[in-house]
């Protein structure tokens, strides 16, 4: 009696349409996930950016670095301040590249997220900031 180890061509057909069915159905919701996952991550560099800015208009020792205008750019080019005192600034709290940090998501590729620093006439600072 012969014994017969492996699959019928018929079976391995049907094991790769099942298969085909499965990646037709999954790959759909994966791509959506990774895209929420990216949004999030530029919403969360996007805040930390703007929890920097309120460091930095609290810190004395940066305080007289920063005008009136001044703007935190986080778009194409990476997160780039306007004055060289918002970039020394940015670079000492954060050990990372700036220019490399870029928005990766669909809906953020072609925008910026801009803060700007807005003087009071007491000498404070307000931050105005959003996507544009």
């Amino acid at each position: 009696m012969k014994t017969n180890g492996g699959f019928s061509l018929v079976e391995l057909i049907i094991v790769i349409a099942m298969m085909a069915i499965l990646l037709g159905v999954l790959a759909p919701q994966y791509i959506k996930y990774v895209e929420k996952s990216r949004i999030s991550a530029d919403d969360d560099i996007a805040q930390s950016l703007l929890d920097s800015a309120h460091v930095l208009i609290s810190d004395a020792e940066h305080i007289d670095d920063i005008s009136d205008g001044d703007t935190i750019t986080f778009g194409s080019s990476g997160i780039v301040g306007s004055s060289s005192g918002v970039t020394s600034a940015l670079a000492e709290y954060y050990s990372d590249n700036l220019s490399a940090k870029k928005p990766k998501s669909k809906k953020y590729k072609n925008k910026s997220y801009v803060i700007t620093f807005s003087a009071r006439s007491n000498g404070d600072f307000v931050l105005e900031y959003n996507w544009q």
